[in-house]
């Protein structure tokens, strides 16, 4: 029966290492068992087919077998267009009547906007904004990465230290390095990111002044003019007007810098048919399906054994080199980080990932096309990788970047966990952190600044750059409330992690005395009186043990502090090195 299938998700034995499925179907004390479907710990309350995941658990690109529209596997009825269209209509009624009341006239409308409990997990009381979700893997006060690594973290809990304050974050410009990620964030959801190995990559270009009937509310720090002479892959993660501008796919395509065009599925005859974009240049990809590109590096030897006299070539090209197949069990996972390769060319694979979205350009379209988030994983030739040898490398390092495009956090399903399991870890992403209010009305398809953090956290992203705020007033939220707000729930949760890391110092030293005690009172290393006397010439033996075996295992169980920075429009962001 199609209509109890479309109740039912996929129930045969996980191999995920964080979720497994449970036969409820076969359970005949499960009264209930065709009303939603129960994972251990997870609960997804709105229809769904089995087909719609694989048998991991990872969700595929799917379709509402009725309408045809694409879905949201873990949230099929909430994003059907039906509910949003209800939902907006609601919320643009709730403006006016705020509007209306602020001259004395009350319609009736509940204009309690800021205060607020919601199915999500979500509270707000004002500028107060505290999260739970599946998706944050830890407890909620345990996000991620703060520049320190978690080996290092033991001796920065001995100064007790820790400012809040993201103008701290690394944002030097070391042009000459090719070991880092150079993100210039242009506006909003528009990206300039600059990878080792000679890639330029553009996400959701948007120029113009305006996005559908919103104005701009400054010019965008780069325009298409100002951009390098070869964009090698522009990403759009969905068709909405904020993210996909008529007039600067125009502009882009009539500059002729752009190599290739990477779209979910279904945008490709949108760039053809509406922007002129030459198909061959176009790769239509679905969710866990990616693209492999390849360049000639910029400096080659002359010859064999003449590394030192390479002669700097002109700027190459990209050329696909063919597509990468969707994962699956038998796919290996590290086949993500570079493609098989001698390394003597640059090398970039750019997979389409799932988001929490939905998409629409006029009121008959809603969710014909997909969405989608992006990870990149480029690798650099041994001739351009960073070394200090005469010769070149022979292993060079994969940098990975992630592109959020626009999403929510589910509250029931970890999405963002799955990314970072099947994708990550990341050097650098590129996450959104405003349009949330009101999150009865925004929260399916966008977070907010404390969500934000916890996909940070489940993508396993090193360091991660705030985008899609402070551009175009989409929401009820004030402009600078964002970043205040990420500034403020990176200090709460790298102060808990410091606070749990503290008290696991403070248990390794427990441990510490304990040996020393037990050795003082005869224990099997030679008598107490050795042992005291050895303790005395030389203090830190039973420290190193206790600490380095107990406390720096605990240590390295814990995530690591949040890098998450909220830079300018026009600020250019250089990642940690490698080696750092």
């Amino acid at each position: 029966d199609d209509r109890d299938d479309k109740n039912r998700l996929n129930r045969s034995n996980g191999k995920s290492e964080f979720i497994k499925t449970v036969n409820n179907h076969n359970d005949k004390s499960n009264k209930n068992n065709n009303s939603s479907t129960t994972w251990v710990g997870i609960t997804l309350t709105e229809p769904s087919q089995q087909s719609w995941f694989d048998a991991e658990g990872y969700p595929l690109t799917s379709r509402d077998p009725e309408t045809g529209r694409f879905v949201n596997p873990w949230l099929s009825e909430s994003t059907n267009g039906e509910n949003g269209l209800r939902k907006f209509l609601r919320w643009k009624f709730q403006r006016v009547g705020k509007v209306l009341n602020e001259y004395g006239i009350n319609i009736g409308v509940d204009l309690q906007g800021n205060h607020y409990t919601d199915g999500n997990g979500t509270k707000s009381v004002g500028n107060e904004i505290q999260t739970t979700s599946h998706d944050s893997g830890f407890n909620s006060a345990l996000p991620h990465s703060s520049g320190l690594s978690k080996m290092g973290m033991t001796s920065a809990l001995k100064e007790t230290r820790y400012s809040s304050s993201l103008a701290q974050t690394n944002m030097h410009d070391d042009a000459g390095t090719n070991d880092s990620i150079h993100l210039t964030w242009v506006g909003h959801s528009t990206t300039l990111v600059e990878l080792p190995g000679d890639f330029t990559i553009l996400t959701d270009p948007h120029f113009s002044n305006y996005a559908g009937p919103m104005k701009r509310n400054a010019p965008p720090s780069l325009s298409v003019n100002d951009l390098p002479d070869i964009v090698d892959v522009v990403l759009i993660s969905h068709d909405h007007y904020d993210h996909l501008d008529y007039w600067s796919i125009l502009q882009l395509v009539d500059s002729n810098k752009v190599q290739f065009w990477a779209v979910p599925l279904g945008l490709k005859d949108w760039l053809m048919n509406q922007a002129g974009v030459c198909p061959e240049k176009i790769v239509e990809l679905e969710w866990w399906e990616g693209v492999h590109i390849s360049k000639d590096a910029q400096t080659q030897p002359t010859s064999a054994g003449d590394e030192d006299n390479a002669i700097f070539s002109t700027p190459a090209l990209p050329e696909v080199v063919g597509l990468v197949r969707k994962f699956d069990i038998t796919n290996q996972r590290n086949a993500k980080k570079s493609p098989p390769s001698n390394y003597e060319k640059n090398e970039m694979i750019i997979t389409c990932a799932p988001s929490q979205h939905w998409c629409s350009r006029t009121p008959f379209d809603r969710n014909k096309r997909l969405w989608c988030s992006w990870a990149v994983h480029a690798t650099p030739s041994k001739y351009q990788s960073p070394t200090t040898a005469t010769t070149p490398t022979t292993t060079p390092q994969t940098h990975s970047f992630y592109f959020a495009g626009d999403t929510g956090l589910p509250s029931e399903f970890p999405l963002h966990r799955q990314i970072g399991d099947r994708l990550g870890p990341f050097d650098l992403a590129a996450i959104p952190i405003g349009a949330y209010e009101p999150r009865w009305f925004m929260r399916e398809a966008h977070c907010n600044p404390a969500e934000a953090v916890k996909i940070h956290q489940a993508v396993r992203a090193r360091q991660s750059v705030a985008i899609h705020y402070d551009t175009f007033d989409l929401a009820d939220e004030p402009r600078e409330e964002p970043p205040h707000l990420l500034l403020k729930e990176v200090g709460r949760v790298n102060e808990g992690i410091l606070r749990m890391a503290a008290e696991v110092v403070a248990a390794a030293e427990e441990v510490k005395m304990v040996a020393e005690l037990e050795a003082v009172s005869g224990g099997s290393v030679g008598g107490g009186g050795e042992i005291v006397d050895a303790l005395s010439a030389s203090p830190s033996v039973l420290e190193e043990v206790a600490v380095a075996e107990v406390g720096e295992n605990l240590v390295e169980m814990l995530p690591s502090l949040v890098d998450f920075a909220a830079i300018g429009q026009g600020q250019r962001f250089q990642s940690m090195p490698k080696a750092v």
